[in-house]
């Protein structure tokens, strides 16, 4: 096993058995477990790297090899649904494509139930495996006028009675339906028709269970939270008495074991990474990465350790910057919320200097990590705070009541921005015990109040959509619904998110820039779209300090990016 290979973030790109090994047991993964193998439909959610992946993994491997009792498992990961957006702006009937792919994934995902149960793949269902893998590619492609696709029409109905088909193959009388990554594409429509398919496939013997981001997700209009779906939180809080425990015991079946125990001998600097990764495993990870390097000579494999203060805290500004790029990214992930984005950065200074101002004379015990925002119904500051839930910028407590002064929406505010802007002491010099003692003492009256009249000032309560102008005389859109051009006339054309995305340079990925120049320098990869169609990563594989690992996490970096 490599050293690199330690730090693979995404459960879906583990190999089984590294899976099984490297796994810890989510705090509250009983419970979690419970809910996503038994029966009824469920929304898993939480910010980009909370574990959703995981759970979902874990609760199909548990049906999955569960030989009496349980459920037959369909594990379908959408990640690449983006990809079909086009289609949205193209074609009057992109729904309908859309919903096509969907059933394909679906039955895919079908097919490999089944053979892990060595059940062959003749089975006699509405559609054979080759049949489905040319489908969605040509779908993925858009290439929707093909032969290969002129007899295409799956429907719920058809999917519902193959399932139970299934089912009977292998002895079983429910079927749980995991989908990650669903309603992740930000396009809405697409969105919408995922809750759609949600709702319908919902039956007696078929539950759903999906993964979904927090503050971005749009439903459908007939689709309502706690009647169609229960919301499962599967972000790891570090207000939670077993947090410290959660990320010790990852560290440790991911670290050799000569590095994990230089680390748990500096206990307040580990705690000040534990805490800065802010409930997301995957940011612990990549902090840890960096304070080790890993030598062979001869065979021998040594550790050149290197964890000082100077590096934890110099990889909390790295965490900090991580999370505001996923922020960022929503201003081309969501072009037409472009000023919301870029407001909401004033807003989430605003509260660093709140929370900052009352730590300031405060003990080591009673520092606030929560601001509480009197209840009100300003809608630009609800999405603003949705776009931060999402990208892990802050996670929602709860509500507190204070009498005559009102009710106040409690947030905690993600600890490596805290930790990186000495919010917490607003001193220059604070030892390192203290720091870590602060983070992890809880008290449940230290908590910041405010107003959304103060977050938002004046002219930035007046936030308008940044719609495109028209194509043809450039005026502005009137209105987000408006079809064609209210000064020349012409049909206004909706631009395409993945489109957008993909054309990016490669410099919009979370790449060091000497390897994105290396990769310019070495290669014809100029885009993002470059590396998603280089086939076998060919061209990867030619620029020099790229090899097989790297080739194929710079793939997963691009694609993560337009998911």
């Amino acid at each position: 096993m490599t050293s690199d290979s330690l730090f693979i973030e995404q459960a879906e790109y583990i190999n089984p058995e590294d899976f099984i090994e490297w796994s810890s047991e989510h705090p509250n993964e009983e419970v979690i477990l419970k809910k996503l193998t038994q029966a009824g439909a469920k929304l898993l959610t939480g910010p980009r790297g909370c574990g959703k992946t995981t759970l979902m993994l874990k609760a199909y491997n548990k049906l999955n090899s569960s030989k009496n009792n349980g459920a037959f498992p369909i594990y379908v990961n959408f990640k690449l649904s983006l990809k079909l957006e086009p289609l949205y702006k193209s074609k009057a009937n992109g729904g309908y494509w859309f919903s096509q792919w969907m059933y394909l994934k679906i039955y895919e995902g079908i097919y490999k139930s089944l053979e892990s149960k060595d059940i062959g793949k003749d089975v006699n269902f509405h559609i054979k495996l080759i049949e489905i893998e040319k489908a969605m590619s040509l779908l993925e492609l858009g290439e929707i006028n093909r032969e290969e696709l002129t007899n295409l029409n799956l429907s719920t109905y058809i999917l519902n009675n193959d399932i139970n088909i299934a089912m009977n193959l292998v002895n079983k009388t429910r079927c749980v339906l995991f989908l990650d990554d669903a309603a992740h594409a930000f396009a809405p429509e697409q969105q919408h028709d995922f809750f759609e398919f949600f709702r319908k496939i919902k039956s007696r013997n078929i539950s759903p269970k999906a993964a979904i981001y927090p503050g971005v997700t749009n439903f459908s209009p007939t689709f309502n939270i706690g009647h169609d779906a229960e919301e499962i939180n599967a972000w790891i809080n570090p207000e939670d008495d077993n947090y410290f425990a959660f990320m010790i015991m990852m560290l440790r079946k991911r670290l050799p074991a000569e590095v994990f125990e230089k680390l748990t001998q500096e206990e307040s600097l580990l705690s000040i990474m534990c805490y800065a990764s802010f409930g997301i495993p995957r940011m612990l990870l990549n902090m840890v990465r960096n304070m080790y390097v890993e030598n062979e000579e001869d065979g021998e494999i040594t550790y050149e350790i290197n964890f000082t203060r100077k590096n934890v805290l110099k990889e909390v500004k790295v965490c900090t910057q991580s999370v505001m790029s996923i922020y960022s990214s929503l201003e081309l992930k969501l072009p037409i919320y472009k000023h919301f984005v870029e407001v909401g950065n004033v807003v989430f200074s605003r509260i660093i200097d709140l929370i900052k101002t009352y730590n300031k004379d405060k003990q080591v015990g009673l520092k606030s990590i929560t601001v509480a925002i009197k209840k009100e119904t300003n809608l630009n500051l609800k999405k603003i705070i949705g776009f931060y839930q999402y990208a892990g910028l802050l996670s929602e407590k709860g509500q507190i009541s204070k009498g005559e002064k009102g009710i106040f929406d409690l947030y905690l505010i993600n600890l490596s921005f805290l930790i990186d802007s000495n919010a917490l002491f607003a001193a220059k010099k604070v030892k390192t015990d203290d720091l870590a003692t602060a983070l992890k003492t809880r008290n449940a009256h230290a908590f910041t109040r405010t107003q959304a009249d103060y977050l938002l000032q004046d002219e930035e309560c007046k936030l308008s959509l940044s719609l495109p102008p028209c194509q043809k005389c450039g005026k502005n859109r009137d209105n987000e619904e408006a079809r064609f051009c209210s000064n020349c006339g012409s049909p206004l054309k909706a631009a395409s998110i993945y489109e957008e995305l993909i054309n990016q340079d490669i410099d919009a990925l979370p790449l060091t820039t000497t390897r994105i120049s290396g990769i310019k320098n070495h290669s014809n990869i100029k885009k993002v779209r470059d590396i998603l169609f280089d086939i076998d990563h060919k061209e990867l594989n030619s620029v020099p300090r790229i090899g097989q690992y790297w080739a194929a996490k710079i793939y997963y970096i691009a694609e993560e990016y337009i998911s």
